[in-house]
Parts: C-alpha cells; structure tokens; sequence
C-alpha cells in the first residue's frame, strides 16, 4: 500500500511540473499595484522577456544599457521548480561573455495557476524568496492573464 501511495505521490508531481512548463509559455498582461501595465513573454525554450521598470526588455536579445555590463549582449531565462506550493520561479540574467552564456544574477519569485488563463507571480528583486502570497508582499505581487 505504501509503494501505491509512493507512486501516485510520484506520478502526480511530474503531471503537475509538465502542466506548469505547458501552461506558462505564452503571452501574459497585468497590471501592477502602482497601475502601471506589466508584461511577460514565457517561451517554450526557457526565454522570458518582461517589463522592468517601466522598460520592456526581450529576453533572448537585448543590450545592458547600464552598470558595469554596460553595452554587453545579454539574455533573460527562466526556471521553474515546482516541488512546492506555490511554485518557485528563478528569472536568470545572464550576459555573452567568450561566447558562454555567464550568469549575472536571479530575481526570485513564486507562483500560482489561478486557472489555465490567469496566474499569480510574486517576484523579489531583493535576493529572497517569498513562501506566500500575503499581505505584506503584495507590492512585488502581480496577476497575469493569458493574452488572447
């Protein structure tokens, strides 16, 4: 019974991680606690581009227009790890540097599926993750919907 039970354990997580990879790609609108209008672009190759600051950046090309990678090529990735609920997501900055892809930095987040068309996503850019969605972090939370 406790091998049954090991297995469904089992073979519902994997389920569950195919439909988050399956699900998150695509485009996605919202809009933030500030009113100003995100978006998020998920590619079935692990690429995000997303709106930062105000500035849309394209996650599989763009140029480092400030700091000491200044005028560098850089790239955008994202990671899901959906051992937990919520889910985690890493977004992954990384330059072209040798012609290696170099990690430069990660902002950290969770995430939920509302339904197949809406999620929850909470990203840090403080070097910490979240472990809920709450009160108290609602600043860095924002709701997506699929774009049709």
């Amino acid at each position: 019974m406790k091998n049954l039970i090991l297995i469904f354990f089992i073979l519902t997580n994997i389920c569950y991680s195919q439909d988050i990879k399956e699900n998150i790609v695509g485009d996605w609108n919202g809009i933030d606690i500030d009113g100003n209008k995100e978006k998020m672009i998920f590619s079935n190759d692990n690429y995000v581009s997303m709106t930062i600051n105000g500035e849309f950046i394209d996650g599989k090309n763009y140029v480092i227009k400030r700091g000491k990678n200044n005028g560098q090529k850089g790239f955008i990735k994202y990671e899901i790890d959906n051992t937990s609920l919520p889910a985690k997501i890493d977004i992954i900055v990384l330059t072209l540097e040798n012609n290696q892809e170099t990690e430069k930095g990660r902002i950290l987040g969770i995430l939920n599926f509302i339904n197949e068309n809406e999620m929850k996503i909470n990203l840090n850019f403080g070097g910490f993750r979240e472990s809920e969605f709450n009160d108290s972090n609602k600043e860095n939370t924002i709701t997506l919907k699929r774009k049709e």
